[in-house]
């Protein structure tokens, strides 16, 4: 390791601005999706009144041939909250079918 880079490692510098990096990533669509996402996922909480999530995930990796430069890829995912879904209730028949009536039980007034 050089001089440069041993003092680099020794003596943190404040770091950049996480927003302003996000401002620059993929010019600004990262940022523009993330906003998205947190407005998407606020409607949803309100209107659900359930809890959602967004994770972003940062993958960085050295540029091959290139010292000191670095790949950055991102993802985005968001778990919307769902509205409670309703049931149904069926029957299950001897052949594996699902049906209305049981079958087991007897009609009271026939056709």
């Amino acid at each position: 390791m050089t001089e440069a880079a041993t003092e680099a490692t020794t003596e943190r510098a404040e770091p950049r601005d996480f927003a302003a990096f996000l401002m620059e990533h993929r010019r600004g669509k990262t940022h523009q999706e993330l906003s998205e996402a947190l407005r998407d996922l606020v409607l949803s909480v309100e209107e659900t009144r359930k809890a959602g999530k967004i994770t972003y995930t940062l993958t960085i990796r050295p540029q091959e041939r290139t010292p000191g430069a670095v790949m950055v890829a991102d993802q985005i995912k968001c778990s919307l909250p769902e509205h409670d879904r309703s049931e149904s209730i069926f029957f299950a028949t001897d052949a594996g079918e699902l049906v209305r009536n049981d079958p087991r039980q007897t009609a009271l007034f026939s056709e």
